[in-house]
């Protein structure tokens, strides 16, 4: 992933750009049938990781520690109806 990264920032200095979101993928991102896995700049608020991580699904594990982690998970939604209280 490294070589990727590196060579992502390479080619966009080299071009004369800014890394724009989604030209870096790492392998295990690529390779996730699922897109499970979500890479990108959380810095640039325009950034899908960013968008993701401002929903009410996303979470830190042991952040309450002050463990400053940078990987974000999302809940998996079990019941997507509202209960009726009575």
């Amino acid at each position: 992933c490294l070589q990727r990264i590196q060579g992502g920032k390479l080619k966009a200095k080299i071009e004369g750009h800014a890394i724009k979101d989604g030209e870096i993928t790492p392998a295990c991102a690529q390779s996730c049938p699922t897109n499970a896995l979500v890479f990108g700049n959380v810095n640039d608020p325009e950034s899908r990781v960013a968008k993701l991580i401002q929903e009410e699904r996303s979470y830190l594990l042991l952040a309450d520690l002050d463990t400053q982690p940078n990987v974000f998970y999302m809940t998996k939604v079990r019941n997507s109806e509202k209960a009726i209280l009575e």
